[in-house]
């Protein structure tokens, strides 16, 4: 594992694999250098009956606690875009990457397939510059594949898609939600797991075992370890960092476990 920062040379991978278990049941489980998380839903075909989570690896202690709010969800009718889970709950007091696996776990749900599998790689950012602890970066390269087949690709710099068309010029920061919303489901889908890999992704320019806590780390209170009333307590979770960016062979080994 390389343990130099920032990174360079490789990529930041971040695989996803959704499952249908049974009728009534379906698994989704995440990997990347940073995170690793599962979740369970259950559901009688109209509605949520059961959430659960696992938390195998996180970058800050409290992450796993999220489980209670995302207990919000049992009641809920189920959805068919992914996005959709923004009006079930509130982002900020969930896990960022478990409320994002949730939404695509419930819109596998919909969709009936068996099995899906997304295996996202964002090429590693020269630094150019420091704010802080903020890096300014250089221009990257991000794809998205799907069972095995490239379906979205995108070339970035200074926060907006720079090709190939027709996603040139469209940018990744305000408005992007706004933006998906008006493309159909797949495409909506594949472009918010390549967001939010870009963002995951700056994350291999720094040392997070530096910081003592997320308090220290600076982030706006986006999630549920960085809202104030905890993130002092979020102790920084030593040793977690992993760089899969030769392969993707040691992620989600427990794909077949459920949470």
């Amino acid at each position: 594992m390389n343990d130099t920062f920032p990174r360079s040379g490789g990529c930041l991978r971040r695989l996803i694999i959704l499952r249908q278990v049974t009728q009534g049941q379906v698994v989704g489980w995440m990997e990347d250098d940073f995170h690793h998380f599962g979740v369970t839903i259950e559901h009688d075909d109209v509605r949520i009956t059961a959430v659960r989570m696992a938390a195998p690896r996180t970058p800050w202690v409290t992450c796993s606690a999220a489980q209670a709010p995302l207990q919000a969800l049992v009641g809920s009718p189920l959805i068919n875009r992914a996005s959709d889970i923004g009006a079930l709950i509130d982002m900020r007091q969930q896990c960022t990457h478990v409320h994002d696996l949730t939404g695509l776990t419930l819109a596998h749900i919909k969709r009936g397939d068996c099995e899906r599998r997304y295996e996202i790689t964002v090429e590693d950012r020269e630094v150019y510059a420091w704010n802080g602890i903020h890096p300014a970066m250089g221009p990257t390269r991000a794809r998205v594949m799907r069972d095995g087949e490239e379906v979205m690709y995108w070339e970035v710099d200074n926060g907006s898609v720079t090709g190939p068309a027709p996603f040139t010029g469209q940018t990744l920061e305000r408005g992007f939600r706004q933006w998906t919303e008006s493309l159909e489901e797949e495409v909506a889908e594949q472009a918010t797991l390549l967001r939010r890999a870009i963002l995951v992704a700056g994350g291999r320019t720094i040392d997070h075992d530096l910081f003592h806590n997320a308090a220290e780390f600076g982030q706006p209170a986006l999630c549920y370890s960085f809202q104030p009333e905890r993130s002092h307590q979020a102790l920084r979770s030593r040793g977690t960092t992993r760089d899969y960016a030769a392969n993707a062979a040691e992620m989600l080994i427990n794909v077949r476990e459920i949470p």
